[in-house]
Formats: structure tokens, C-alpha cells, sequence
């Protein structure tokens, strides 16, 4: 659509009840000026891509919708389904921002939000995301019992956070808190494919400005008993959620602001892989594409006297470098050779 200020892609599968009261949700908001709505679907077999449908041919100059099969991808879970299903309704956005949200979530009654934050953007060129709160609330529960992500002096109106204070400052939060200027030249679907996920796009565009927030709490995430993440393992979780090891494999511009705010985490990784302990296959599938030693190391039944002492050389680093408080460009490197590979792209940036 021409001119489009906003576009918002909204994922889903098999979500029929739900995907209406999101779609209903985002329309109540009234956005003032051009926006399109963008309802993606992945295989669904319970009438929610009909009803997208039926969307798309009653708001035929705002909502498109459109198919796609995550199969395709050779997804190792859910995530990569979900990142899959975001890179197909990418491709149809036009607008100047981006907003990402999951047909399950929904807007408080008589939110404003997206007007707001885009707005900000407009006005502050120099930032490249708007971040609202976010209300957390189990699925089937009335909405007061739900709890904000963060709490409210965390995220105070216009409140501008670099991309150092955000990581050093662990203001990360769900995608879906945010509406992200998009850069014009370069397609992160192209560059993540089905890794365009959550906390993916927001470091993504975290490379390009500064984050300003708003003092709203209107997006209402839900939590389902079933979902994967409950089911992981602490082991799983101690890897798979170590964001500062995870992002800069595939964003290496932000690798030295993520070492530097990570070694204790590093330190845990290091000290389950010392001990053999594994992690479930689901979870290690999601990561073995990635060219890293330590994750790699999960893999192993029996560690090599080579694992074992490189290893052991981490820990003592990383020791040292927790304790001395170390976080040159010179002694990130080195870490990232030990960590991820013995040479060094010219890319990564140890800055910090």
C-alpha cells in the first residue's frame, strides 16, 4: 500500500477465537493515519486463515492476508515456525515502521498506543525503536490479575535509552513491546530467514538508533500453560536464553556490548559444558547450525583431553575477567575466540 505509515503483521496458527480479538483490537485503536494490517498464516486447519480472509475482503485498503507452510523452513521448533511465519508477512509490509504481534495477544480497550509510538519516532529521527511495557496475563484469567513486565519506573515516558544502556540495563522484552523503524536498505528476513524471531528483530534494529520509550502498559501477552518454553529444561534454558552468546552469532556488529554485559552468564555455560551435562535434542537442533565452540561442545558424549583443557583455560579466564572487572577490546576477543572460533571475522565488533 502506498504511503503506509505502519505496518503491523500479525502471526498465527490455528488461533481462530483468538486471531478475532486481536484483529479487533488493533482496528478499536482508530490509528489516524495509513497503516496496514497484515494477518499471516502457518497451515492452519481450523478456519483461522478463512477468517483472515474475511478480514481481507471487509478491510480490503488495510488487511491483507496470506499463507505460508513453516515446514519449508526445517524448523527445530516452534520459534523457528514462528520466525518462518514473520518473514512471510514481511514481505507484503510497506510501511516506514514495522509492528510485530501473535494472534493470541490483544490491546487494552481504548488503547492509543501504536499512534503514540509512532509519533515518537516521527519526532525523534534519532531513534530507531519505541518500547511500551507489556501487561502479562494467563490465558482464561480476567485481566487484573495479570502483572506488567517491567515495573513503572523502568519504562517512564520518553525516556531514551542507547543501545548500551539497553543491554547493560537488561531492558529486553518481548518484540511485540515495540514498533522499530525500518531501514530501508537492508531486509532482515533475508539475513535471519527463520530466525527472525523476538528478541532477533529487536537487536536487529537496535543497531541503527537509540530506543524511546512511553509510559503504556496496552499490549496484553498471554501465557499458555503448554507452551515450549515451559517445557524446557534448566539446563536448555541457561544456553538457549544466554542472549549475549545467541545475538551476536547472528549480529556481530553488537558483540562487544554483549560480551562485556555477559560473562557471568558465559561462566554458567562454561561450568554445565565442564561437567558433560547435555542439553535435549530439540534444543541443541536449534542451535547447531550456529559456529560455535561452546554450543557445539553440547554435542559431545565424551569430552576430548582438548575439550577439557580449553575448558578449564574458559573458566579460569573468565574468572579472572569477572573478577578483575576486565572488559577490554583486546580480552573480548580473545574470549570470542575461545568461545565461538579461533579466527575472527572482520565484521564482529568488540566495541563497548
Amino acid at each position: 500500500m502506498q504511503n503506509t505509515l505502519l505496518s503491523i503483521i500479525v502471526i498465527s496458527h490455528n488461533q481462530q477465537r483468538e486471531l478475532e480479538r486481536c484483529v479487533e483490537s488493533i482496528l478499536a485503536q482508530g490509528i489516524p493515519f495509513a497503516y496496514e494490517l497484515i494477518i499471516s498464516d502457518d497451515r492452519s486447519n481450523d478456519g483461522t486463515f478463512e477468517l483472515a480472509q474475511e478480514y481481507a475482503q471487509k478491510y480490503p485498503h488495510v488487511i491483507q492476508a496470506t499463507q505460508c507452510n513453516s515446514d519449508d523452513c526445517n524448523p527445530a521448533n516452534n520459534s523457528q515456525r514462528s520466525g518462518w511465519n514473520r518473514c512471510n508477512g514481511y514481505k507484503l509490509a510497506s510501511g516506514k515502521y514495522i509492528a510485530h504481534v501473535d494472534a493470541d495477544d490483544y490491546f487494552r480497550a481504548g488503547s492509543r498506543v501504536y499512534q503514540h509510538q509512532v509519533e515518537l519516532l516521527e519526532q525523534h529521527p534519532e531513534c530507531s525503536l519505541c518500547m511500551q511495557n507489556v501487561w502479562v496475563l494467563t490465558e482464561g484469567e480476567p485481566i487484573e490479575t495479570g502483572k506488567p513486565w517491567f515495573s513503572k519506573d523502568k519504562i517512564t515516558e520518553e525516556k531514551i535509552l542507547t543501545p548500551k544502556e539497553f543491554i547493560e540495563g537488561d531492558y529486553f522484552i518481548l518484540n511485540q513491546a515495540f514498533v522499530q523503524r525500518r531501514n530501508p536498505i537492508i531486509d532482515p528476513t533475508v539475513l535471519y530467514g527463520k530466525r527472525y524471531v523476538d528478541s532477533v528483530i529487536t537487536y536487529h534494529h537496535l543497531q541503527f538508533g537509540n530506543v524511546i520509550c512511553v509510559a503504556n502498559c496496552d499490549y496484553i501477552y498471554m501465557k499458555h500453560s503448554g507452551a515450549v518454553t515451559t517445557s524446557l529444561t534448566e539446563n536448555d534454558r541457561t544456553v538457549l536464553w544466554c542472549l549475549g552468546m545467541y545475538i551476536p552469532l547472528l549480529i556481530p556488529n553488537l558483540t562487544g556490548l554483549f560480551f562485556a554485559a555477559n560473562l557471568k552468564h558465559f561462566l554458567k555455560i562454561v561450568q554445565l559444558a565442564r561437567r558433560g551435562e547435555s542439553l535435549t535434542p530439540a534444543s541443541f537442533n536449534s542451535i547447531k547450525e550456529l559456529d560455535a565452540y561452546i554450543y557445539q561442545v553440547f554435542e559431545k558424549p565424551r569430552l576430548s583431553l582438548y575439550d577439557r583443557v580449553k575448558l578449564n583455560s574458559l573458566r579460569f579466564y573468565l574468572d579472572g575477567l569477572i573478577q578483575f572487572k576486565l572488559d577490554s577490546t583486546i580480552a573480548l576477543r580473545f574470549l570470542y575466540r575461545l568461545l565461538v572460533h579461533p579466527k575472527i571475522e572482520k565484521h564482529v565488533n568488540f566495541n563497548h
